[in-house]
């Protein structure tokens, strides 16, 4: 049965940066912390809707979304909407879209997270064009062992029907990155669960190498071995998390990360 497709992001990029860039700092020179919690809360709020905007074109939807927001500031609901019109001044968002659609969002959040979502269709078409070509073998399979089946006793039959309950189908990179976890001395390798590992650290992280990251891990491992109280998986989402705060074992091309065109300029202190 096939997953429910993913909507929305459970995470984004900031910019460790992000408090000296020039917009933010206008916020912050007005409303103090108000102003960077307000941006970064409005960010987290955008980047979990299927669309990676907020709709507040009907006038009673946008009065409850801005009490909900502003309660989640710590602000009066009067000083967030003020917050909101300097944000728009200072392009933090698109006001064309605000205007014309009653939408908040921006052409950064928009291009970032179209790479995110581009990226899961492509992992789903992949998964899915090597789920029609395994059921097509099964199929002639099937066909060409119908005699030798009937020959089969009951065990010999529970015993392969097991065995095609645990056929599962990776892609190239989820085969390189479960071939690493077993070199890893004691790694308690399951299948199931390490590719949903590595689908769900492709998403949180899409801007780590899986590859490079897990392959890094690995060699910590040889001189830190892993023993009975140890939690391999969740070493190993904190080892993305480091690479994304370090910043190694990124991808070459990465384009999640901010780019000039789309956000806001950083001023460099001398």
């Amino acid at each position: 049965m096939a997953r429910p497709q993913k909507e929305g992001m459970d995470y984004f990029p900031h910019d460790t940066d992000a408090v000296n860039d020039e917009k933010i700092e206008a916020l912050r020179a007005l409303y103090g912390n108000d102003g960077y919690a307000f941006y970064f809360i409005l960010l987290e709020r955008i980047y979990r809707t299927p669309n990676f905007e907020i709709d507040i074109s009907d006038a009673e939807t946008r009065e409850e979304t801005f009490k909900i927001l502003a309660k989640k500031a710590l602000v009066t609901v009067e000083r967030f909407e003020q917050i909101f019109q300097t944000a728009l001044k200072w392009n933090c968002f698109d006001k064309d879209a605000y205007e014309e659609r009653g939408v908040i969002t921006s052409k950064g959040i928009k291009k970032r997270a179209g790479v995110v979502v581009e990226k899961r269709e492509k992992m789903r078409l992949r998964y899915q064009e090597k789920q029609e070509k395994y059921e097509n073998k099964q199929e002639i399979s099937d066909a060409e062992t119908v005699e030798e089946n009937k020959r089969e006793t009951p065990q010999s039959k529970e015993k392969k029907s097991k065995e095609k309950k645990s056929i599962i189908i990776m892609s190239p990179e989820q085969e390189k990155f479960v071939n690493v976890l077993k070199k890893i001395n004691h790694y308690p390798l399951d299948l199931e669960k390490d590719i949903e590992m590595f689908e769900r650290l492709v998403e949180r992280y899409p801007m780590v190498d899986p590859i490079a990251a897990i392959e890094d891990y690995a060699l910590y491992k040889l001189d830190h071995p892993l023993d009975k109280k140890s939690n391999p998986r969740s070493q190993i989402n904190t080892a993305f998390q480091k690479c994304v705060e370090w910043r190694k074992c990124l991808k070459k091309n990465n384009c999640d990360l901010p780019d000039v065109e789309d956000e806001p300029k950083v001023k460099v202190r001398r």
